[in-house]
Order: C-alpha cells, then sequence, then structure tokens
C-alpha cells in the first residue's frame, strides 16, 4: 500500500509547465474557490524501460459523475471508497486497454508527444473554465516551502497521477486496488467528460486484490 494519502483535487487549472530532463514531470497549478493553489505532478517518462508511457485521452463518464460533482473544489481524501470511488484500471476501466499507446515525453515537431498531448487537454480545460478532478497521492501542505515551480505558497498537490498497481520493486510499495492515479475534465457545456490515463509498460495488468502483480 502507498505510503501517501490517495484522494481526489477538484479544481480549475491555472497554468502548466512542459516536462524536460532525463526525469521528465509535466506539472499543473490548479486552484480552488477559496484561492488555494496546487501542483499537479505528472510522470511523463519511466525510469524503468521502455521509457515510453502508455497514455489515452478519450471520452469518457464515470459511474459516479453526480457524485464527482456535488464534491466541494479543493482536496478530498478517497478512504474505502468514500466520499466517491477510488479509480482502478484493472477492475473499474473506464477505457479499454488496447486504446493506450506508447508514446515518449518530448519529441521535435508537432502534436507527436506526451508534453504536446497533455498541453492540448490542459489548454482546452483552462479556456472553458473546465473542473479538473484530479487523482492521485497528496503531499503537504508544507507551510516554510513554496512550491518549486509556481512559487505559491504552502507548497501542496499531487503526484502518482498514473496506474498504481502491478509494480514490481522498487515501485512495490505503491501497488493498490482502486488507487489508480488519472486527470477527468468536465466541460460544462454538455456535461462533457475527457480522461487523461497513464501507465507504465513495465507495470502488470493481472493483479490481486492488494493490487500486486498476480505472478
Amino acid at each position: 500500500m502507498s505510503r501517501y494519502r490517495y484522494g481526489v483535487l477538484k479544481a480549475k487549472a491555472v497554468r502548466s509547465i512542459h516536462g524536460f530532463g532525463s526525469q521528465p514531470h509535466f506539472h499543473i497549478c490548479l486552484e480552488d474557490d477559496r484561492g488555494t493553489r496546487y501542483r499537479a505532478s505528472i510522470n511523463i517518462k519511466s525510469k524503468a524501460s521502455p521509457s515510453e508511457l502508455l497514455y489515452c485521452i478519450r471520452p469518457c463518464f464515470p459511474g459516479d459523475a453526480e457524485q464527482l460533482k456535488a464534491l466541494p473544489r479543493g482536496l478530498t481524501p478517497i478512504e474505502k471508497e468514500l466520499p466517491v470511488r477510488g479509480l482502478d484500471f484493472v477492475r473499474r476501466p473506464l477505457f479499454r486497454r488496447e486504446e493506450m499507446v506508447p508514446l515518449p515525453a518530448s519529441l521535435p515537431g508537432p502534436d507527436n508527444d506526451l508534453n504536446e498531448k497533455i498541453v492540448a487537454l490542459i489548454d482546452s480545460a483552462i479556456a472553458a473554465r473546465a473542473d479538473l478532478y484530479v487523482f492521485g497521492d497528496s503531499w503537504g501542505p508544507e507551510p516554510e516551502t513554496p512550491d518549486y515551480y509556481f512559487g505559491f505558497r504552502p507548497g501542496r498537490g499531487l503526484h502518482n497521477i498514473h496506474m498504481n498497481q502491478g509494480n514490481a520493486r522498487p515501485w512495490h510499495d505503491d501497488n493498490g486496488a482502486f488507487r489508480d492515479g488519472a486527470i477527468l475534465v468536465r466541460f460544462a457545456e454538455g456535461d462533457r467528460w475527457i480522461g487523461l490515463f497513464l501507465a507504465f509498460q513495465s507495470q502488470s495488468w493481472e493483479t490481486d486484490e492488494r493490487g500486486h502483480a498476480a505472478d
């Protein structure tokens, strides 16, 4: 089981930063209706081989959409499937596994890497003032530490915004059922939902009740 606290952040995106370097993360600055800011830190390259993540961005409609819409803006811990259900790519998927394709973090040329795919979704959410529902593991608040990328204080946010089961060591302790990470974007016009789903190619999709690889 992960050492972090799993939950969902309901907030609006403010800006984003592309991920570069040897261990790149795509960063999103979000704000709730009290003016509290958070950072969503998204892995876009794997430390394990192969390095390209599996990704899928697709329309979806979560089964507990009404409960998600009723959540207050801000961070809500999810415990024992309450107050909403945790995500699980294996047991209750919002997409077909075959829809996920590997994509590098960054490549020359237009619309051919994860940075560009994610920024297109986030820019459209910012323009529409859409609500983001970020599922992942939270950190903070860190009263003495401003956020490293966006500078707000106290630093706080979510990471592990990807499949969180079927990991081998050294990520074995992050495994868990119904605690996968993803971003669901709800556009108010037409009550339209778009999901961003990521997984590592090194993860197993055959998992036991604790989220460990069944083999």
